[in-house]
This record gives structure tokens, sequence and C-alpha cells, in this order.
């Protein structure tokens, strides 16, 4: 038997190429993988140097929005510093509002800072500056005085009349606000009262009382964003480039190169004064009920000759009025001064007398304002004799008296005075709007107005303007025309707005607050704040550093 051989078989011999195939694809997955892990740690600090930017650029935004809130303390301040150091410049003041460093920095595109500023509203039409300043709101026209030219026989001019040099403005508009802000539901031609309101998607009621924002006008029939904002999309009181190409882009404008700012740079509802004196004490009525206790408060505080002549006016009148100037007391006032008169009398009959002047009697006039005392002469009875009584205060010695009187006295009770206008900075359409104020007049008071300039207002010019009879001293209006504007007048103002930017060096991140802060309480208070960086920085850092 053949035993059969078995030969182990030899396993197949690998290609050297197959070998070399494996070892490049390792290579390419690890190539790969190299690759992917630099991309990825490259994203990573990409995005964490993205993340840092995002961290320095927020930091940049909060410091500065930290310093235009304390731009608006820093307002305050000021403000508060003028109750006893009243010649200080507020007005446009460079060295003290504008690029006012928060902290120094050796790195410029670090240093942040803040200005104070407002448009400049005694500019040209164009409105192409600012002033780094305060705005006084007595240089707007105080809306809530419209019902003062309702119903008064003695004086022609209509609501409409006081206000038709608004731009926009129309009667039927003028008659929408009247009914806004009067009492009744009785709806003037082209006017809106609650029933009309409530006829809107979202319905409301007329106030019919006086506004307690300017914003208000936004809700009266026939005053639109447009004519509320006018052209200034960014509210910064210049003309921008956007703001004059017509419809080419936002806002839509007239291409006229001129910038239309709108009812909201005309109107106010806070014009507001302290009326005390500088030292915060109470001023003396000279429309006091009790005569005795005003010549008293008089004689103590000034002497008998000024005393005999306030209460002698209030007794008998000034023989050199003009008619129209003339405020005799009505019937009940009479009564009531009657009443108190006779409370004074004893039963024995016994006068009260005051530097000869029977005090018993009933005081037949009142003063329409403290210049009513101005070259006034009085036919008075002094000791049983007529004589005739001259006014310490006349048009050559206003320099030298005026100040100490209107620092002392006043024509009403109220601790605040409302509705005032000042003649040094209101708009000739604001002027217009005064009682009597004629166009020549109003174009002499702006045309005689000193330049603003960066080292401020010629304060040599407005240095002898600090009350409003300069009008009278540098004869811009006659004797009687200064009476019947009085009651309007003054060169004050309690209650500032302006705005608040916090900004850097070299550009970066800007805030932009709008405030306005009441100085008729003590200490000043911040009454209004709002954001308006969302509208953009309005003003380039040039201008902000002073170049």
């Amino acid at each position: 038997m053949k035993i059969a051989r078995v030969i182990p078989l030899k396993p197949p011999r690998q290609s050297s190429t197959t070998g070399l195939t494996r070892r490049g694809f390792v290579l390419l997955v690890v190539t790969i993988v190299v690759i992917l892990l630099s991309l990825a740690a490259w994203s990573y600090a990409n995005r964490m140097m993205v993340e840092q930017e995002a961290t320095m650029m927020y930091g940049r935004d909060i410091e500065a929005r930290m310093a235009a809130e304390s731009a608006i303390e820093y307002a305050a301040i000021q403000i508060g510093q003028l109750q006893t150091e009243q010649t200080q410049d507020v007005f446009h003041n460079p060295a003290l509002f504008r690029g006012h460093m928060m902290t120094e920095v050796d790195n410029p595109r670090g240093q942040c800072r803040f200005s104070i500023l407002v448009p400049n509203e005694l500019s040209s039409a164009q409105a192409t500056s600012v002033r780094f300043g305060l705005a006084r709101e007595t240089a707007r026209f105080n809306i809530n005085r419209l019902t003062e030219f309702e119903g008064d026989d003695d004086d022609s001019t209509t609501p409409y009349d006081a206000i038709s040099w608004i731009p926009g403005m129309t009667e039927d508009i003028a008659n929408a606000i009247m009914d806004w802000i009067d009492s009744d539901e009785e709806r003037r031609v082209g006017g809106a009262e609650s029933a009309d309101y409530q006829g809107l998607a979202v319905p409301y009621s007329a106030r019919n009382a006086p506004m307690e924002s300017i914003e208000e006008l936004l809700q009266i029939q026939g005053i639109t964003p447009a004519l509320y904002y006018g052209e200034d999309a960014n509210r910064n009181g210049m003309l921008d480039p956007n703001e004059d190409d017509g419809n080419e882009s936002l806002p839509n404008d007239n291409a006229d190169g001129i910038l239309d700012i709108g009812f909201r740079e005309f109107f106010t509802v806070s014009s507001k004064e302290r009326n005390s004196t500088s030292m915060g004490e109470k001023k003396i009525n000279i429309n006091g009920t009790i005569l005795t206790e005003l010549f008293d408060e008089i004689e103590e505080a000034f002497d008998t000759e000024t005393a005999t002549f306030i209460v002698a006016y209030r007794l008998w009148g000034n023989e050199n009025a003009d008619p129209a100037t003339v405020k005799s007391l009505t019937v009940d006032q009479k009564e009531l001064a009657q009443a108190i008169s006779g409370s004074l009398t004893s039963q024995e009959g016994i006068s009260i007398t005051r530097n000869g002047m029977n005090l018993n009697q009933v005081s037949a006039y009142s003063f329409r304002s403290i210049y009513d005392v101005i070259d006034a002469q009085v036919e008075a009875e002094i000791n049983n004799t007529p004589q005739t009584l001259t006014s310490p205060w006349t048009s050559g010695n206003l320099l030298e008296k005026m100040p100490a009187f209107e620092d002392s006295f006043t024509h009403v009770d109220d601790a605040v005075l409302d509705g005032r206008i000042n003649i040094n900075i209101a708009r000739r359409e604001v002027l217009l709007a005064i009682p009597d104020m004629t166009e020549s007049m109003a174009d002499m008071i702006v045309s005689m107005r000193p330049p603003i300039e960066d080292s401020g207002v010629a304060s040599s010019v407005m240095a002898v303007r600090g009350s409003p009879t300069w009008l009278l001293g540098e004869s811009v209006v006659d004797l009687n025309t200064f009476r019947r504007l009085g009651p309007w007048l003054t060169t004050g103002g309690d209650v500032f707005s302006f705005q608040a930017l916090g900004h850097f060096d070299q550009g970066g991140p800007t805030t932009r607050l709008e405030a306005m802060i009441d100085a008729t309480q003590n200490p000043p208070r911040v009454i209004f704040q709002r954001d308006l960086t969302p509208l953009g920085r309005g003003f380039h850092p040039a201008l902000l550093n002073g170049q």
C-alpha cells in the first residue's frame, strides 16, 4: 500500500505595492486629522479674539454710557451753582461743557469724555452749528398759555394769531390744540374733542386741561410726526445731507437748504422760573391785598419813600399810564379789599394810616407787571392834601435801580412763574407770539444779539441784558409798549434741557442722552431723560474735540 504524501501549501506572497498603499492611507488620514484640528484651533482662537473684541467694545459702550449719565449729573451741579452764582455762563461755555475728561489715560483711543450741547437756536435758518451749554425752556412758547388769547375783550389777538408764525401751523391745528387744553367738550371749527378721538383704532379722550408733556401734541388731530419732529431725523439740530436730499433717503424733505426743526423746538409746557429772591427768600407781592401789611413789609425791606409810592399807586393809579395797560380791580376784588379794610378799622372809627395815607379805603388798581412802576406818576392824597408822587424807578436809572427792584418784588403770590418768554434767546417765531410784539421789534431783537464764539457769548453785551428793561434802555420799544409786553418778558428761566454725550477721542461708541432739569426746586431734579443713541451719534468727534 502506498501512503500518499501531503505537501503543505505556502501562503501567497504579499506584494510590496499593497503595503505601500496602506501606509499612504494612514498618512492621509493623519494629515486630514491634523488639518481639522488646526482649523478647529484656528476657529476657536478666532472666536476668542472676536469675543474679546466684542467684550472690549461692550466695555467701551458701557464707559460711554456712564460718561453721558455723568454729564447729566454734572449739568445738575452747574445749574445748582446758578442759584448762588448767577453770573456763570451756562448758555455757551465750551471750557465748561465740551470734551470734559472722565479719567485720563495714555492711549488716546481709550480716552473717554463727555460733552453737553444743544442746537444753536440763534444761528441762521440753515442750522449748521451747536452751542456747548444748556437751553432754557423759556426760549419756547408755553402752549398752555394759548387760553389767555381767548375771551379777552382788550386784546383782539386770537390763539391762531399768536402761533401763526410757527412753520406748519394752521388755524385748524390751533383750534384742535385749544380743544385739547380747554375745559369743555365744545368742538371748535376744524378742531377735535373726545368724541373724535374715541372713534380711533386706539381710543382716548382729550385732556381738557393744561398739557403735562409737550409730546401730547402728537395726540392732537392734524399734528403728524413730520410736523412735530420736522426734517431733523437724528435730532441734532443741524442740517445733515440726508435731511436735504428730497426723497432720496429718509426723512423726506423739500431739499431747500433749510432745516425744518418741527413743533417740538418752538413749544414747551415747562417754561418755569422761581419767584424768589437771589437768596431764595420770598419776594414782596406789590399786589398784596392788605395795604397796611404791604406798606410795612416794603418799608422794612427798603424805605418809606418806596413803600409810599407802591401803596399810593394801588390806591390812585398811574397818571402817565397808557389806558391799555391800566389794570383796575374787579368788583369781587374790590369787595374783598373793602371787607379787609373794614375789619382793620376799630369800632371807634379810628382810621389806619401810613405816612399820611388813609388805608381804610379800597385799593382801586393793581400791577400788570412790576415794570408798571417805570416813570409812573401818582396823584395821591397825603395828610388830606393832594400831592404828586414820582416813581423812584425811571427810564434814566434802569441799570442802577431796576435789578434790585426785580430781585425783591413780584406781582403774584405764586412760588413759580410759568410761561414767560426769554427775549435774549427765543426764536423770532416765538417772539412774535407775545401780544403787541411786531415784526420790526422782533427783527431788531434778533439782530442785536451778540455772536456765539468759542470763548462764549460776548459778555460785555450780555452783562447789561440781565433784565428785559434793556429793550427800553436800548430804544427797541417805547415805554407804553414795554409796559404792555411786560407780563410776558423774562431773561431767566429755571428749567433747562440739553443733550449729554459720552464719547471717545478717536471715535468708537457714542452714547447720546436727552435730559431736562428743573431748578425751581432745590436741589435741581432731573425730570426727563431719553436715550437718543439709536438715532446715531449725531455729532462728529472732531466737533466734540474742538477741531
